[in-house]
């Protein structure tokens, strides 16, 4: 979820929670009644589609790390057998090409791991018979090879969550526009009270601002680019991402809640680079920066291959 949609949603349960825990005052106009009830339909709505993002991606993920797990057993399997074999037989060189422990595994990038993986099935596939009595079968390795191939399967899916995730962002769009939409009739009705109870509606009136990075940027006169990054893989915000603008010294690290903010001095058009060592480097390309504007851009990133 974007920043800004992040401060609004703060914005709305903050102001919901206060008219529903004063329902007893909003008699002075019938009609205000129903706007908090469309404003309560639309929240959970709005909530029902961050749960529904959150499922998504974390469905996907603990599906390919179980299915990592499964690989990466049954090749640690395989790699005491032949590592028996190899010491009694004085192997050298498949000692070598199946010398990868637990800890190794499991912190490669994905392609590296299929690869190495790959290369422990074949280099014992040429010597399964001589393995047979340390209890390597081929069908073992039959077995590994697909357990790996179920992994690479997965993998893909992980793309898929940068659209998905934009298609949501755009409904969640349309539903904060609601929920706007329905505040402002509200805010009309609140002005009716605003001299005969100064202190309701001023208590209100605090909880409709918006932490809002645009309006900062306007006053301030800067404008640049703000956003969070992701990672596909495991749907976690990620810290320590350089985030740089092509061609130009502006850069930035994200925070520990992977956010961050360019500041720029300038505007037009843009293209953005984001590096984090162990991921594939992000671009993007057209981004539109106007005066005393901040664009909102938040990214997913992928694990190095």
């Amino acid at each position: 979820m974007l920043k800004k949609m992040i401060n609004k949603l703060r914005m709305l349960i903050a102001v919901l929670d206060f008219l529903v825990k004063n329902s007893a005052k909003l008699t002075f106009v019938p009609a205000l009644a129903g706007f908090v009830t469309s404003l309560q339909e639309t929240m959970a709505q709005i909530s029902a589609m961050q749960e529904a993002q959150l499922v998504t991606s974390k469905g996907h993920t603990l599906t390919k790390d179980a299915l990592k797990q499964k690989a990466i057993s049954s090749i640690l399997d395989i790699i005491k057998r032949a590592n028996a074999y190899a010491v009694v037989a004085n192997d050298l060189m498949l000692k070598e090409a199946i010398s990868i422990t637990n800890s190794q595994l499991e912190v490669m990038p994905q392609g590296n791991l299929v690869s190495a993986c790959r290369l422990v099935i074949d280099s014992c596939s040429s010597k399964i018979a001589d393995m047979a009595a340390y209890g390597l079968t081929a069908q073992m390795l039959t077995n590994a090879g697909t357990d790996l191939a179920n992994y690479e399967v997965a993998l893909p899916g992980a793309k898929n969550i940068i659209a998905a995730r934009k298609t949501a962002t755009s409904q969640l769009d349309t539903l904060f526009y609601d929920a706007e939409s329905t505040l402002k009739k509200i805010d009309a009705m609140m002005e009716i009270v605003s001299n005969t109870d100064p202190m309701f509606y001023q208590n209100y009136r605090n909880l409709r601002v918006i932490d809002d990075l645009k309006g900062k940027a306007k006053a301030s006169g800067s404008q640049g680019i703000t956003g969070t990054v992701a990672s596909i893989d495991t749907g976690l915000n990620l810290a320590g991402v350089k985030v740089s603008i092509t061609g130009t010294s502006y850069d930035a690290i994200t925070d520990a809640d992977g956010n961050y903010s360019l500041s720029l001095g300038e505007t037009g058009t843009f293209s953005l680079k984001a590096q984090l060592s162990g991921y594939s480097d992000y671009t993007e390309d057209g981004i539109e920066v106007t005066a005393g504007e901040f664009t909102d851009l938040d990214f997913d990133m992928e694990q190095a291959q």
